[in-house]
């Protein structure tokens, strides 16, 4: 199970750790996307930090439509207490966690400040 809480800007928040190339573990508290359908999305600083190895780039759509490119590595994060391969985009804004990741889980959010966000596997 994984636990987080929601922000004064309405923002549902968990805490996890990306691991770099290196072993160097990096925690990042990422904003849960569910209109992202990728696994994690980290800034520029973040995975050059961590030595994270270039993959390609992918076109995406973002929520207005329009079309870009990012960046994608491979990686590896703490998720629900296993260490799991992920696809990491780079942007230039905030942490966030997409569907990628939270497929085959559940989720839940007590949609206020402070509310708790619950994400649990499904059997």
């Amino acid at each position: 199970m994984i636990l987080g809480s929601v922000n004064a800007n309405r923002e549902a928040i968990i805490q996890t750790a990306v691991l770099g190339d290196r072993k160097q573990v990096k925690s990042v508290k990422p904003v849960i996307d569910t209109g992202y359908t990728g696994d994690l999305m980290l800034p520029r600083e973040i995975v050059n930090e961590l030595g994270l190895t270039l993959r390609g780039i992918q076109d995406a759509i973002l929520g207005d439509g329009s079309l870009t490119m990012f960046e994608m590595y491979a990686g590896s994060a703490i998720w629900d207490g296993q260490v799991r391969r992920v696809e990491v985009n780079v942007s230039e804004t905030e942490s966030l966690v997409g569907m990628g990741l939270l497929e085959d889980y559940k989720l839940e959010i007590e949609g206020k400040y402070g509310g708790m966000v619950k994400i649990t596997a499904l059997l």
